[in-house]
């Protein structure tokens, strides 16, 4: 776990990928209300759209990085831990605000 404090909202990398099938919906996510425009099913998966280089669902007006389902998220967003490996990992990959995924997508 790492000392540096980090605010999801400022960074948002976690939510940025140039893979379409970055995010596969859970048993348990099936109770929740997404909306079925922003999602997509592929060989009996179901997953959130990230065509755009990021989740669907997320609101970047005002430079900040927000959920626009948080109360909904799937499981595997409930479970990503700010500071964790895979948070870290995430930044490195993406960068804060998506600034890499962002650059290749617009190339």
């Amino acid at each position: 776990m790492s000392s540096q404090v980090l605010d999801c909202v400022s960074c948002g990398a976690c939510c940025f990928s140039r893979h379409p099938r970055y995010l596969v919906l859970l048993p348990e996510d099936s109770g929740r209300a997404l909306p079925a425009a922003q999602l997509f099913e592929e060989e009996g998966r179901r997953y959130m759209d990230f065509s755009c280089g990021h989740c669907a669902h997320l609101d970047l007006s005002g430079g900040q990085a927000v959920c626009g389902v948080y109360e909904q998220r799937p499981e595997a967003c409930r479970a990503f831990r700010a500071g964790s490996f895979e948070c870290l990992k995430a930044i490195r990959a993406n960068g804060i605000m998506g600034e890499r995924v962002r650059a290749v997508v617009a190339a």
